[in-house]
């Protein structure tokens, strides 16, 4: 039968192949072939054009008919139920092959659901167009994919750029500063020595006035009216070199001021990137499943461990900024881990398994205030269970004098834990109101005022019964006491925190891949008793910027002229601290902006433990205490100072 090229055209729209099965009925509805399998070539609206093998060559007899009735079973992929259908043959052509002859037959759809008629034609247009899409989601994901790399590149060569200027800002600030005190104690000098120069030429003018009064020695008088007129012309030509020099030096003053005043507007617009950076540094290391926050990146020792002490800090940090989705998942893998019955371990790998089977009490308190403030914060109690696992774990460590030892099988006291569990005491106490934990602070905070602080050198030891020098118990006695509580153990405070500057301080370099900067920090122990040489503590150097904040505050409403003088130390080694700002080998490919454990690898601390390995090896703890002195972040009080770094640098 001649194809119509109407026909064609009304039923023949998209190719497509799918399996039908078929026989031919007569005009009384009886079947008058056996099922018969076919193929779909083409389907349109209203027709299916179909391709058929006569394995049996008796099909030719049955389709002579223009009007030969079909009735049609399709089974369409993903579909339960086939699609039947009543059709009528409208053309058809044969090709006839080696074993069999192949048939063409154009049907018009006659009796068929709506419904089913636009499932078999939609599901044609998906079938022709998948390809198309396919290529097209291909294209579109090398197209993104591309993109993503770009973007990646793009913003690791950002980081790297923002802290190569923001270092230079800083160590161009330095410099400039360091020239200004240089300048301004010559403009001292050079003010002093003219207020001498002044008094000794009235001096001899008033002596030359006597002299020139008629006397008895007249010639012995002309020799001394000659020398003295001799040396009152010599300081007068050097108060006039001396006038010259200040008013060059005022000059130079007025340079340099102005200069460190352009250096600043830069800093400050570098500023609110880094802190975001640091920030995007800590929530990017969480792991998605556990919630666990990566402790050090850059040194493949300590590539998977989550130390619990970091992963306090990581709490209270996404606290602050108001993430509290983040400090959920961390605080939550502690809490199953206290429903299995299991103890608080000092570390874990990010897959959960303990790094280190050991439970010291320091941890433990910390994990125990980042709960509280989770909990006040955010008003949910179910992290109070956390809470009540650290308040017995550190009541079992508790001796009769109130002192808590390192952990159930040490016999070791540190005055760093044990100010820890002060402090937690105090803030549990604080957040539910019941003495019981009030009185369990005052017996730590007597045992500390007992062991552990004294009126000799040093004044503050490590632990009891040991001496040695800890920053860190320096600042955190600043931190969790207070001023006013320090002053009530007969401690002073201005003296713990300049005891531990002529102790602690160093200055040291740092390497860096642009070159090598200068940096003021502090060490973890006494420099000068350490072989290795000073080296400088990023979260320690932190901590003591914090305690300046605090001192700052507290003397605010009390002497405003030194509490300008800490907030001014408080600035100068926090922008000496972020001089050691690199971007860490980032997985995600940003390098994003963190602070390493310290300005050296692999060192001794004098603690019992060593710095990280490598050269860019970003620490957690160094980068989240930077944020708190920042903000001006108590974590032993859960509070915020009045005043802080930042708003410092909002007003400049």
């Amino acid at each position: 039968m001649k194809k119509n090229s109407n026909d064609i055209r009304k039923y023949i729209r998209i190719q497509t192949v799918i399996p039908v099965e078929f026989y031919i009925f007569d005009e009384q509805g009886r079947r008058i072939t056996p099922w018969i399998q076919g193929f779909t070539r083409d389907i349109g609206n209203g027709g299916i054009c179909l391709l058929i093998n006569d394995l049996w060559d008796g099909f030719n007899e049955r389709v002579k008919d223009k009007d030969t009735l079909f009735y049609l079973q399709i089974n369409l992929p993903f579909k339960k139920n086939p699609i039947t259908v009543k059709s009528k043959l409208v053309w058809f052509t044969v090709e006839k092959l080696n074993k069999f002859s192949q048939y063409r037959l154009g049907l018009k759809l006659i009796e068929m659901e709506n419904k089913n008629r636009e499932k078999l034609f939609k599901f044609a247009v998906f079938r022709k167009i998948i390809p198309y899409l396919i290529s097209v989601s291909i294209g579109i994901l090398i197209v993104f994919s591309g993109f993503g790399v770009w973007k990646s590149n793009r913003l690791t060569k950002e980081n790297r750029s923002l802290v190569s200027n923001y270092v230079s800002i800083l160590e161009k600030k330095s410099n400039f500063n360091q020239r200004l005190e240089e300048e301004t104690k010559k403009s001292l000098f050079l003010k002093n020595r003219q207020l001498e120069l002044t008094t000794e030429m009235q001096a001899l003018i008033n002596k030359l006035s006597e002299l020139k009064q008629p006397n008895t020695g007249f010639i012995k008088d002309a020799v001394d009216i000659k020398n003295m007129e001799l040396e009152l012309e010599k300081l007068k030509k050097e108060h006039s070199l001396l006038k010259k020099k200040e008013i060059d030096n005022k000059e130079a003053v007025s340079t340099i001021q102005k200069k460190v005043e352009i250096l600043n507007k830069g800093k400050n617009e570098f500023s609110e990137k880094i802190i975001e950076g640091m920030y995007d540094w800590i929530k990017n290391r969480q792991d998605l499943n556990r919630g666990l926050v990566l402790s050090y990146e850059g040194d493949k020792n300590l590539d998977k461990t989550c130390f619990t002490y970091d992963q306090a800090l990581a709490a209270m940090t996404f606290i602050i900024f108001k993430d509290i989705d983040k400090a959920d998942k961390v605080l939550s893998f502690y809490l199953n881990k206290i429903n299995k019955g299991e103890e608080i371990y000092n570390a874990y790998f990010t897959r959960g398994q303990a790094f280190e089977y050991i439970v010291h009490s320091g941890p433990n308190a910390w994990l125990g205030m980042a709960a509280i403030t989770y909990v006040r914060n955010t008003g949910d109690n179910k992290y109070l269970k956390i809470a009540d696992k650290v308040s017995e774990v550190l009541l079992t460590l508790m001796d009769k004098d109130g002192g808590v030892v390192g952990g159930p099988n040490d016999t070791w006291y540190s005055t760093e834990h044990n100010l820890d569990a002060y402090s937690f005491f105090q803030q549990y106490y604080r957040l539910t109101g019941e003495k019981k934990y009030l009185i369990t602070a005052e017996k730590i905070k007597n045992w500390i005022s007992r062991y552990s602080y004294t009126s000799f050198d040093p004044p503050i030891k490590r632990g009891k019964g040991d001496s040695t020098i800890a920053t860190d118990t320096y600042t955190w006695s600043i931190t969790a006491f207070g001023l006013k509580e320090l002053y009530s153990l007969k401690m002073d405070p201005e003296e713990i925190l300049k005891y531990a500057v002529e102790h602690c301080e160093v200055s040291t370099m740092f390497r860096r891949s642009e070159g090598s900067v200068k940096v003021n920090g502090f060490d973890f122990a006494k420099s000068k008793n350490v072989a290795r040489g000073g080296i400088v503590s990023g979260e320690w150097t932190a901590q003591m910027i914090l305690a300046f904040e605090i001192m700052a505050d507290y003397f605010a409403s009390r002497d405003i002229k030194k509490s300008e003088e800490y907030i001014e130390k408080a600035m100068f080694y926090f922008n000496e601290l972020q001089k050691m700002l690199i971007t860490s080998p980032s997985k995600v490919g940003r390098e994003d902006l963190c602070l390493p454990y310290a300005s050296s690898s692999s060192a001794d601390t004098g603690h019992g433990w060593r710095t990280p390995k490598g050269d860019r090896t970003g620490a957690l703890a160094s980068t989240a205490y930077c944020l708190f002195a920042y903000y001006g972040y108590n974590p032993l009080k859960d509070d915020f100072l009045e005043g802080s770094l930042k708003n410092k640098y909002d007003n400049m």
